[in-house]
């Protein structure tokens, strides 16, 4: 008698563990419209669902970007895609380890500056006599704002609500070396190859080559199923690949080098 209630308690524990678990995806994705999602994160997340064979369900639910967070805190099935990792986020939430996306990060932009590597630290740009011009009150990230708050002499400072713009400006005018900017902005003031001659692009040490967008569960029960079955699939070696040539041709050509190797590396994928 003892033993057929062992094997009920066990048999009713795999029926537990084996049915899906249902998610809440907190987004601004419309699961009601007929067309396929536009973004590539969503798109990615779906195919992440597909893979996992009905281990895992997900309900799109919309919310601002300011409400996501609140409902991730309240609602135990609840998780958010496409977030970047930092300490007060994980403090609120379990990440995967690996990640869905990645973008670029702030670059270097130089003209009529030939044989730079495609990679620089800030230090070394200071030391070579680079003028630079940085925004004053906006944050490039931690890394470099602490750079720039510790050798502010060594940069041109613009201040004003279109410093940005002008900082651009005086680097076509040639009458600075270098600006820190997103490559996209600048490019898209530059629409045409020949009017991109001359400028280069280059990842700053101090910032990383990319930023990664992660997924993010509740901190619950469900939330750590959900977080292990994702890890799981993005663990697999075709889907790694998927998501590597879901990014080929994303971004802008100068972008792309650092994109995909970043994500190999992401991956511990071996070149």
């Amino acid at each position: 008698m003892r033993y057929a209630i062992l094997l009920i308690v066990c048999l009713c524990s795999v029926t537990v563990r084996s049915e899906p678990i249902h998610i809440d995806i907190i987004s601004d994705y419309s699961p009601d419209s007929n067309q396929a999602p536009a973004d590539l994160a969503t798109q990615l997340l779906l195919k992440i669902e597909q893979t996992l064979q009905g281990k895992l369900t997900l309900d799109f639910m919309p919310a601002s970007r300011e409400r996501e967070w609140r409902e991730l805190v309240r609602n135990p099935n609840a998780c958010l895609y496409n977030k970047v990792k930092t300490p007060e986020r994980e403090a609120m939430a379990l990440f995967t380890a690996y990640p869905l996306m990645s973008f670029p990060a702030n670059r270097l932009i130089l003209k009529n500056q030939p044989n730079i590597p495609d990679t620089i630290s800030l230090g070394t740009a200071v030391r070579m006599g680079f003028s630079i011009g940085v925004s004053e009150g906006r944050s490039y990230g931690l890394e470099i704002d602490n750079f720039i708050t510790a050798n502010r002499n060594a940069f041109w400072v613009a201040e004003g609500n279109q410093s940005a713009y002008r900082l651009r400006t005086m680097l076509s005018q040639d009458k600075l070396d270098g600006i820190i900017e997103y490559s996209s902005v600048f490019i898209n003031e530059h629409p045409s190859a020949q009017a991109l001659n001359g400028y280069s692009f280059h990842a700053i040490e101090e910032a990383g080559l990319t930023i990664f967008g992660y997924i993010a569960c509740a901190k619950s029960n469900e939330g750590k199923r959900a977080i292990d079955l994702l890890q799981a699939a993005l663990q697999r070696p075709d889907l790694q690949q998927a998501i590597i040539s879901a990014h080929t041709g994303l971004f802008f050509e100068q972008e792309e080098p650092f994109i995909l190797r970043a994500l190999h590396k992401a991956f511990n994928i071996q070149h």
